[in-house]
């Protein structure tokens, strides 16, 4: 397990992730420009949740079209 963290709003967020994940993670959070040594504002971390919840549904789109072919 590692532990990340990074200001928002003024206040300092810790989560403890698997080790690969973790560094998934950070780097998701850099490509944001999520910074782990600044403070960060509310508009930006929602900008990225939005980018992560988009990049899970065309995951999951493409896997049912994948599991269509399969069956067919």
């Amino acid at each position: 397990m590692k532990k990340i963290s990074f200001p928002i709003n003024g206040r300092r967020f810790e989560v403890e992730l698997d080790n690969d994940f973790a560094l998934y993670v950070k780097e998701k959070l850099a490509q944001s420009k999520i910074a782990d040594d600044r403070n960060n504002d509310v508009p930006k971390l929602l900008n990225a949740y939005l980018k992560a919840l988009k990049e899970n549904y065309d995951n999951q789109k493409q896997i049912e079209e994948l599991l269509v072919e399969i069956s067919t």
